[in-house]
């Protein structure tokens, strides 16, 4: 057995969680069909146009969320702030100093960016060692937090998020995180959604699946792709046009995207 003291940034991280808890949400585990796309997006790179898949299901995101504000939005007892800027925060892995280091990364106004411009901004990202770069407190605030009493922190932290443009800043409008980044295991992941934030996804495998198109049964790639909403700031009929908008630019009109 061996047992060692819970870390700075891990224990930041359950301060942060905690925060956040509370929020009511609903969940939708959808399957798009990438076929096609993965085909387009090839090409693209070929000719020097095209990004990663990851960039465009992120620009399809922030494409949907400009035209949906509402999940844009974070909402409190007193008031809900809808955004014009579309902030999507994304996790990387930095290695520093030979270890890998879980970060955060903001892309700012991403719904105006190329999905070239976005895995370049992504790709850039990972290969900055900053320590400082990444995190929501610099090192002598982290370690300040550190060693103050958790009631105490918790109660700055809440009175850091009563300001949704605070919240904005530190963390993005809203939340997107890919398992294939990490893994190409089959399935759903559930993603973390951030108290006052509208909504998060998490992006899912791709797997080969037999589907039924016309009445035939044909090969298709499939990618898994989960939403969190939530439910005190968007009802369900909205998360429903939102789901099917995005289905739209990734099966059909990814043209518009690309």
């Amino acid at each position: 057995m061996k047992k060692q003291k819970t870390d700075m940034l891990r224990r930041l991280s359950i301060y942060g969680f905690e925060l956040a808890s509370g929020s009511h949400n609903f969940y939708a585990l959808l399957e798009f069909d990438i076929t096609n796309l993965r085909s387009i997006l090839r090409n693209s790179r070929i000719e020097g146009k095209g990004g990663s898949l990851f960039a465009f299901l992120l620009k399809a995101i922030g494409k949907c969320l400009e035209e949906y504000p509402v999940f844009n939005s974070m909402i409190n007892l007193n008031n809900c702030t809808t955004f014009d800027e579309v902030d999507i925060n994304i996790p990387i892995e930095v290695n520093q100093k030979g270890s890998l280091v879980n970060k955060q990364y903001i892309i700012r106004n991403i719904n105006i960016k190329s999905i070239k411009e976005i895995t370049a901004e992504i790709d850039k990202a990972k290969k900055n060692e900053n320590e400082e770069v990444g995190y929501i407190f610099s090192k002598p605030i982290q370690h300040i937090l550190n060693v103050m009493p958790k009631r105490i922190v918790l109660l700055l932290l809440r009175y850091i998020v009563k300001s949704h443009k605070r919240v904005k800043d530190i963390s993005g409008t809203i939340f997107v995180t890919s398992v294939t980044m990490f893994s190409n295991a089959s399935g759903y992941i559930i993603p973390y959604i951030g108290g006052p934030q509208a909504a998060s996804f998490a992006i899912g495998s791709t797997v080969k699946k037999a589907i039924v198109i016309n009445d035939e049964i044909k090969i298709r790639e499939m990618i898994n792709i989960t939403a969190i909403f939530n439910h005190d700031v968007v009802n369900g009929a909205p998360a429903a046009r939102f789901i099917n908008r995005l289905r739209e630019y990734i099966e059909v009109k990814y043209n518009d995207i690309i």
